[in-house]
């Protein structure tokens, strides 16, 4: 009885001596991999090889950026990540100067890697030509009164239709009699505003080298400067208002609108009518009118 006893306890004795080593030894190996990791100079959660290559450092953004910000160089840092988490058109950390100045085309959130597909040069994209939708026209009017574009207030982007109003002569062919035939009707419709200028130009006279002449003269050199002014009435005698619509047309389309557009204005005219946000329904029913409509008492 005394020998199994004797043999329990020098077993568990055993147990605990290789659970210590164990333990040693998984202390050791930590130790080894920390100081691994250290020798090599980096931040060991970014620069740890992974399965799937070594860590490669590549460009993030450090906050969120919008669509259409420029980027800036504040915007920009470098990360580690292991190879198999790389991004198609990553960034490398050579490369993070070729993305100042450009525009994001996508949304972009902090810490993020940096693709090239999310980003632009935008040179020249500002112009007006990389705005028209794809099989469309800009036709710009010259418009005469406020009301023809509803007081001016449509904003680049809004969709609005096109509304002709012609006044023609016709003949009656009983009598031989001429009358004018005036028809409201619909050109186009659900079509994009592209721009709208509006702006008072105002001349003054340049009064920096004013000179008074022997005999009390006022005289005035250099050129007269022009400025530029959000409403009128300013001081000034004379000035200048160009109003004018663009509009992203078909090309029939445009064709019937610049016929309206190149009568006078006792003869043909067009109106600006603006949609609702999100209105894209086009309009249903009678889309010609005449005075025979209006006055339906009148007809014979």
């Amino acid at each position: 009885m005394a020998r199994q006893v004797a043999a329990a306890t020098s077993g568990s004795s055993r147990n605990r001596g290789v659970l210590m080593l164990a333990a040693v030894f998984g202390i050791l190996s930590a130790l080894l991999m920390f100081a691994f990791l250290s020798s090599r100079g980096g931040d060991t959660a970014n620069d740890t090889t992974f399965v799937g290559g070594a860590a490669e450092s590549v460009v993030v953004v450090t906050r969120n950026v919008n669509v259409g910000e420029r980027v800036t160089s504040d915007m920009l840092g470098l990360k580690s990540y292991p190879a198999g988490a790389l991004l198609i058109g990553h960034v490398a950390s050579k490369d993070i100067a070729s993305l100042v100045g450009k525009v994001a085309t996508a949304p972009l959130f902090e810490g993020e890697q940096v693709i090239i597909a999310k980003v632009s040069t935008y040179e020249g994209q500002n112009t007006l030509a990389w705005k028209i939708p794809d099989g469309m026209r800009a036709l710009a009017l010259v418009v005469t009164h406020e009301a023809w574009i509803v007081a001016g207030l449509p904003q680049p982007g809004d969709r609005v239709d096109v509304l002709a109003i012609t006044t023609l002569m016709r003949t009656d062919p009983l009598t031989g009699q001429e009358r004018p035939d005036v028809v409201a009707g619909y050109l186009a419709q659900d079509v994009q505003v592209l721009a709208l200028a509006q702006s008072l130009v105002k001349t003054v006279p340049n009064l920096d080298s004013k000179k008074v002449t022997a005999d009390g003269t006022v005289t005035t050199g250099g050129s007269a400067a022009v400025i530029t002014s959000s409403k009128p009435g300013e001081t000034g005698d004379t000035f200048e208002k160009s109003i004018s619509i663009t509009l992203a047309l078909p090309p029939d389309l445009a064709a019937k609108v610049a016929l309206v557009d190149a009568m006078t204005d006792g003869t043909g005219q067009w109106r600006i009518l603006s949609r609702q946000k999100g209105d894209s329904q086009p309009v249903t029913g009678t889309l010609t009118w005449s005075y025979d409509d209006l006055f339906p008492a009148k007809k014979k």
